[in-house]
């Protein structure tokens, strides 16, 4: 068995479960000598775990898709056997847009409050509004398209997007190089802190407990180290489990790593993330999940729901079975493997956008409890014999 490994991650919030494991010994327990090593953007992290420099890491959902289809790099199997988060990003604008936006609405401003901007900037023959994301294949990209088109807003058309690293999001705003970006923590409570943005949404506004980061492998290192691979996601879980349920020292032990204000790094872990300050807002615990709600779980209905989207904006080359691919590169089969003795659900796909509040889900220990799953324009994605049935709302 493999037992030295390198495992890539970028500085987010959402690194946690590697951090912890590391700090709390559980990648140790688990007979792992583990190197972590930051990285400064996602092709980075991409890159080096297709020529083998990492061994695996922290890495958008998405990404596996784009990398097994050969979309904005080279074309090399990636697969996802754990997902790391559920949620945990956020759109920001800039404060003085986000002040504009308020005046014209009641409560935080919405879609289709900025739908109304971009049609006001238009007929002053001003430029679209240049918004930043963290990676063309990512989650962030894929939910803020789907928060503008809420509002009829054509994310091709009528803004302008921009690929950023996540810890240059802040300094860019600030520059005034874009009017707001949809990154995950603490970049959204970065910009809170300083003055110089307000978060319009955070991913649970667009798609309650959506999927988020995930562990990335390619397929050939899955293949050739299964007791390793065994070892590093029984190690991810306790991690992720440890850190639900230990939020506040969960920030002391993301302080190590992230040279942020610790008033910036707080806010996601006890459930403030991307709200103004003064706001009053109560926590939200379930704006950054670890664990609950089988988070960890790599659904294949969660790759699917980012394939379909990826089709919609027309990214994907010629006919593609969607459902094939998703079955390829997210696999709970592996998940089964490594955590045979955790409640395990009866299938690898649930329906999507049909759950508004909690809800339970039989495992094969018993009945757990789940997250709301709904998404901001009420669409339905329910599971029908191994393929989803797309339901508009009505």
């Amino acid at each position: 068995m493999k037992t030295d490994l390198t495992l890539g991650y970028m500085p987010l919030t959402d690194s946690l479960p590697l951090l912890a494991a590391a700090q709390l010994g559980f990648f140790r327990d688990q007979g792992l000598d583990v190197t972590l090593q930051e990285e400064v953007s996602w092709a980075n992290i991409r890159d080096k775990v297709i020529v083998g420099q990492f061994d695996g890491a922290h890495m958008l959902a998405p990404m596996v898709m784009a990398s097994t289809l050969g979309l904005g790099g080279l074309n090399k199997p990636l697969i996802a056997p754990y997902s790391l988060n559920l949620g945990g990003n956020g759109m920001t604008l800039s404060a003085s847009l986000y002040r504009d936006l308020e005046s014209t609405t009641h409560g935080r401003p919405g879609p289709a409050s900025l739908k109304q901007l971009i049609e006001q900037r238009k007929l002053e023959k001003l430029p679209p509004l240049v918004l930043a994301v963290v990676f063309p294949y990512s989650s962030h990209n894929l939910l803020l398209r789907y928060w503008l088109a809420s509002a009829g807003i054509d994310p091709d058309r009528d803004v302008t997007t921009v690929v950023l690293p996540p810890s240059q999001m802040v300094d860019h705003l600030r520059l005034g190089h874009i009017h707001g970006f949809f990154a995950g923590e603490p970049w959204n409570a970065v910009a809170t802190a300083d003055g110089i943005g307000c978060c319009v949404a955070t991913g649970r506004d667009i798609w309650q407990n959506a999927p988020n980061k995930v562990l990335g492998v390619t397929e050939d290192w899955a293949r050739t180290n299964p007791d390793t691979l065994d070892a590093l996601l029984r190690a991810l879980y306790r991690a992720g489990a440890w850190l639900d349920g230990n939020r506040a020292q969960a920030v002391s032990l993301l302080a190590e790593y992230l040279p942020v204000d610790r008033r910036a790094l707080a806010p996601a872990l006890l459930g403030h993330t991307g709200y103004r300050p003064d706001s009053g807002d109560a926590p939200e615990p379930d704006l950054l999940v670890f664990h609950r709600y089988l988070a960890n779980f790599p659904w294949v209905s969660h790759g699917y729901w980012f394939l379909n989207q990826m089709a919609r904006w027309g990214w994907l080359p010629g006919d593609q079975d969607l459902s094939a691919v998703a079955a390829a590169c997210y696999r709970p089969d592996l998940y089964r493997r490594a955590l045979a003795d955790t409640p395990l659900p009866g299938q690898d796909w649930k329906g999507e956008g049909i759950h508004a509040g909690p809800w339970r889900l039989e495992t094969s220990q018993g009945e757990i409890g789940m997250g709301a799953d709904t998404f901001i324009d009420g669409e339905e994605w329910q599971l029908r014999s191994m393929n989803f049935l797309h339901q508009s709302a009505p």
